[in-house]
Order: structure tokens, then C-alpha cells, then sequence
């Protein structure tokens, strides 16, 4: 049978090329003692894929290099396993290689049980690493108050989304930062008080008109112009969610990245801006888990997904993060 792989053919740095990465037809690995082998059913494609293959050990905790196969999250079904966690015909997701089969560690896999009305997609979107982000960014990392004027960039994406309505289900006002016609349109529908396109308005004075009172909590995915726009209107105590910074991951080097101007402006208004990553909080993800389960059941929570069909299409789909081609959760459906 074919297994269909991509690997890493040479480091990506500066505008993202689909060259970086070459399309194999392999075997099916042999189950390793203790491992799972599965079968793909979803690939996630996210930012983060694109910084792993900078192959910049600052930028990820993975070891990759030239000639691995690409490894990224995803949904599948397990064929075969040599640990009593996992069974055949489990559904899971968790981290593996680009493969139609591959071989996972269990200790990256989680058992996902069918729910009525959840589709398999909820479970690289709203129930993953995206959805806990975003859950995390703002319950935790960003303290939100049910009085808080929260302004969230990338609110058309697939964390973004999800951090605005959560929000909103908390009770506060929230405006979104998009760019365009439909995208911003989608923010409204899905909760937003205001949606700032940036791509046609200017947007530190839209900020200043929505926001006489300043800003205080922002869930940040975009990070270089839009977080200096911010920066100039913030409320006293403002707090920064770092959570992303995609108008930076495509740049040649360091020399043309964005020099935030505004940081200083952090002194006078006692704010303060701070990254995360969901691991760190990987002994508290039930907790998180369950609040965004409550709201999709009540109907508080919704996703959005972009599928393009066939394992083949991987490596081009990578660059719909940045023409801002994609609309929803961008995944890979593999024809396995």
C-alpha cells in the first residue's frame, strides 16, 4: 500500500516556498513495542507549522531536520497498538508525522470519544491546541473580567475566534481586528461589538474612537504594527496576550522584522504583555477542556473550518496562512 509522506527537502526562512518540503511514497512504518500506529484522518495547518520549518530550534521544542518527515497535529483512527491505552478503532489526535500511517507515542496522543453534533474537525479546532489557546490566553494568562474591554487581532482566525467568544460569553465588549469584507463580517456574526478592518481603516484611530477609555485586555495572534496600535491605547492596568505574531513568521530575517515603537508606553500605563504556550499549562487542560465543551454544547461556541482535500495538497495549503486565502480553521483531509 502507499503511505504517502512529506518531508523536509530544506530549511524554509523568508517567504514560505512549498519547495521546502518534498512529497514520498513510503512504507508503512513497522508498530514500534509500546506505540500506536494510525491512520490520518485530519492534518492541522497552523502558523506554528510554518516556524518548524525554519528548523530554528529557538522556535520549536522538536528536533526536526532536513530529510525527517513534516510532523504537525492531527485526527485519526488507530489500526494497530502495542499499548493498553489505545485500542483498534479508537478515535485520536494528538501529534504525529505528515503520513497516511504513522507511528505515535502514545504520551502525544488523546482518545477522543464521538459526541452528537461535534464533528471530527471540532478536534484540531475548538477541541486542540487552538481552542485551549485561546481559552488559556484569556481566562488564565489574561485574567478576564466580565468588565473588561477586550480588542482581539486575528478575530477571523482560528484561535481569534474562539477568543472572542469567549468574551462575550463572559460578558464583555469585544472588537475584533480583521482584515477585509467577509472576514470582518464573520467576526460580527460571531459576536463581535465592533470589528476594526485593517486593511481599509486606520486602525489606531478607529481603536481610539471605539476605545475612549482605553484597552483592557488584548488577545494578541498578529503582533508588529497592530501591537503598536494597541499599545497607544491602553487602559491603565492594560494586560497583552501574546499569543501569536503571524505578521512576522514569513519575514527573510531579523533585519526586516517590525520594531515595536510603543513598549515603552507600558511603564506609564502599569501594563504589562506576556507570551504562553499551552503546554505550560498541560496539567490544567481538563479545566479548560470543560469550559470550552460547556459553551459549543450551549450553543455559545462556534468553528469555522477550512478543509482542502487530499494529503497531496499539504505543503501549498501552508501558504493559504498567509494570502489569507483560508476562511475557518485550516486542515488537510487525507484520501487515505
Amino acid at each position: 500500500m502507499r503511505n504517502r509522506t512529506w518531508i523536509i527537502r530544506a530549511p524554509s526562512r523568508g517567504r514560505y516556498d512549498p519547495k521546502c518540503l518534498r512529497l514520498e511514497d513510503r512504507d508503512i512504518p513497522a508498530l514500534e513495542p509500546g506505540r500506536v500506529l494510525v491512520k490520518t484522518r485530519l492534518l492541522s495547518v497552523d502558523p506554528t507549522t510554518r516556524n518548524w520549518l525554519k528548523l530554528d530550534p529557538d522556535m520549536t521544542f522538536l528536533p526536526l531536520a532536513v530529510g525527517d518527515p513534516m510532523v504537525g497535529v492531527g485526527v485519526g483512527e488507530v489500526v494497530e497498538s502495542d499499548t493498553e491505552r489505545f485500542r483498534t478503532g479508537d478515535l485520536v489526535s494528538g501529534l504525529w508525522t505528515w503520513q497516511e500511517y504513522a507511528v505515535a507515542d502514545p504520551a502525544l496522543l488523546e482518545k477522543q470519544t464521538p459526541r452528537d453534533g461535534v464533528p471530527e474537525e471540532a478536534y484540531v479546532s475548538v477541541f486542540s491546541h487552538i481552542g485551549r489557546a485561546a481559552a488559556i490566553g484569556i481566562l488564565e494568562v489574561g485574567a478576564l473580567a466580565p468588565s473588561d474591554l477586550v480588542v482581539v487581532s486575528g478575530a477571523a482566525g482560528a484561535t481569534g475566534g474562539i477568543a472572542v467568544q469567549i468574551a462575550k460569553a463572559r460578558g464583555c465588549r469585544v472588537i475584533g481586528i480583521a482584515g477585509g469584507p467577509e472576514k470582518c463580517a464573520y467576526v460580527t456574526e460571531i459576536g463581535a461589538d465592533a470589528v476594526i478592518d485593517y486593511k481599509s481603516e486606520d486602525l489606531g484611530k478607529r481603536l481610539a474612537a471605539l476605545c475612549p477609555d482605553g484597552v483592557d485586555l488584548f488577545f494578541d495572534n498578529v503582533g508588529g504594527a497592530v501591537l503598536d496600535a494597541v499599545l497607544e491605547n491602553m487602559a491603565n492596568g492594560c494586560r497583552i496576550v501574546a499569543c501569536g505574531a503571524i505578521s512576522q513568521y514569513d519575514l527573510a530575517g531579523a533585519a526586516d522584522a517590525y520594531g515595536v515603537r510603543n513598549l515603552p508606553l507600558l511603564l506609564f500605563k502599569n501594563a504589562r504583555i506576556e507570551g504562553f504556550v499551552v503546554p505550560r499549562f498541560a496539567d490544567r487542560i481538563p479545566e479548560f477542556d470543560a469550559v470550552l465543551h460547556d459553551l459549543f454544547a450551549t450553543g455559545r461556541l462556534r468553528q469555522r473550518s477550512h478543509v482542502v482535500e487530499g494529503i497531496e495538497n499539504a505543503a501549498d495549503a501552508v501558504s493559504m496562512l498567509f494570502d489569507g486565502s483560508n476562511s475557518g480553521k485550516l486542515m488537510v483531509r487525507t484520501s487515505a
